[in-house]
């Protein structure tokens, strides 16, 4: 099992995250769209730690026999009314690429959020070769 952990303080930690996934990526047959969308759901999942939680976050990535799987968890003070944001119903910040979590979920195959005062973890995979 391949797996990596990146401490996300700074803009830095971003493009290391994003360099990670993409390395893990070469080791499974993503279509160019499929790598694309990683890419943009590591951006939004590792920019809400900057915007949202004091900058203080946990990005890990972990190869999976066919597809690759985000742990994404923060301790901010976590996300209210998080169904109206999966729904898209809540604004988007002025930063980021203003998809935003309801766009992660679209372009994950499957995702999961977990989220309190205490901090949000989420986990997103997303399948090589899945229609």
């Amino acid at each position: 099992m391949i797996y990596q952990k990146v401490n996300i303080s700074s803009e830095d930690d971003i493009y290391f995250a994003l360099s990670t996934v993409r390395h893990f990526m070469k080791q499974l047959p993503f279509s160019e769209s499929d790598q694309q969308k990683i890419f943009v759901s590591v951006s939004e999942l590792t920019r809400n730690i900057l915007d949202h939680a004091y900058s203080k976050g946990l990005f890990c990535c972990e190869l999976l026999d066919q597809g690759i799987r985000f742990v994404v968890t923060d301790e901010g003070p976590g996300i209210l009314h998080v169904d109206d944001v999966l729904n898209g119903k809540k604004g988007s910040s002025s930063r980021g690429l203003g998809l935003g979590l309801s766009g992660v979920k679209r372009l994950m195959d499957e995702f999961q959020i977990e989220t309190s005062t205490r901090g949000t973890k989420i986990v997103a995979i997303k399948w090589a070769g899945k229609k």
